[in-house]
């Protein structure tokens, strides 16, 4: 993700902030399930695996919609 931040600062850089703000809304929403998980028993089954409901996403999906706006006008 560095990687294409630092390409986009140099080739697009109209869409270098809103690739950004979506990455740390990602790692944000992100890290608070992965310290959730770890705080979980250890999964035993195969089933187990299963989440059995979506983590919320709200935030990453709305970053993510503005993000593939301004890179669809900059083309």
């Amino acid at each position: 993700m560095a990687f294409h931040q630092a390409w986009l600062q140099i080739e697009a850089s109209s869409v270098a902030g809103p690739y950004a703000t979506l990455v740390a809304t990602a790692r944000a929403e992100a890290d608070a399930q992965m310290s959730l998980a770890w705080q979980q028993p250890p999964i035993t089954t195969d089933s187990g695996m299963n989440l059995g409901a979506a983590y919320p996403r709200d935030r990453s999906n709305e970053a993510r919609a503005t993000c593939i706006e301004v890179m669809r006008r900059h083309l």
